[in-house]
């Protein structure tokens, strides 16, 4: 099943022809957005020919697709195994915030035109609206269980789950783009923001600031 909890995106070479297909369409589609961007604007901006463009996609909302696939699917598998460890609530949500900010932040492609309501509703991203339900649907699942466990205030896990939409966005719009300035505890300090609106017991912040801090150091090794 695709965005399910054993699917993962395929691995791309931003260097390949491919990836610079993936590289140019995110710039135009934040720029542009998905209707004002045609295949010929994504293939004059490679500087290939747009049968090539063709070989490597079949359509412009299959380059569109993809791109949401590396996006969305690594916080789908983040917060899934999140789900199944052994720690608080709190300090699930805090660590698949700060690795969800320091993902869209670190990434080489430019996400910020990708999660507009008018193309998502379009016939051939199905898929896309199933994953982006389920993400939503996993962390409210989070916050539904903090709160039943006393470790979070009584709040509507769908207004929190959008608040973390805020920020994530924010912090996306803050840096500019791939090229922007990278402000590099702005993971931190947006998980911190949300869980500081949460927890029950302020005094448990220090903790999660330091259990989330030495997970994303794992983390960065282990992608290294």
């Amino acid at each position: 099943m695709k965005y399910g909890p054993d699917w993962y995106p395929v691995t791309v070479d931003w260097s390949s022809t491919r990836g610079r297909i993936l590289l140019a369409a995110a710039s135009l589609f934040a720029q542009r957005g998905f209707f004002g961007t045609s295949t010929r604007d994504i293939a004059d901006a490679v500087r290939i020919r747009q049968p090539s463009l063709f070989h490597h996609f079949e359509a412009k909302h299959a380059i569109y697709q993809t791109l949401v696939e590396l996006d969305l699917g690594p916080s789908v598998e983040r917060i899934h195994r999140y789900l199944d460890e052994d720690t608080s609530w709190a300090g699930k949500l805090h660590l698949s915030i700060a690795c969800d900010v320091r993902q869209a932040l670190d990434q080489p492609f430019d996400s910020r035109g990708l999660y507009q309501d008018a193309v998502l509703g379009l016939d051939e991203f199905a898929d896309e609206r199933a994953g982006i339900a389920l993400f939503h649907e996993l962390v409210e699942r989070v916050v539904t269980g903090g709160v039943a466990a006393g470790e979070f205030v009584a709040f509507e896990p769908g207004f929190v789950q959008r608040a973390i939409n805020g920020v994530l966005f924010e912090t996306l719009r803050e840096q500019g783009g791939p090229g922007g300035r990278v402000r590099g505890r702005r993971p931190l300090e947006a998980a911190d923001f949300v869980l500081r609106a949460l927890l029950t017991d302020q005094s448990r912040l220090v903790g999660l600031q330091s259990e989330t801090t030495a997970r994303l150091a794992q983390l960065a090794v282990g992608a290294g």
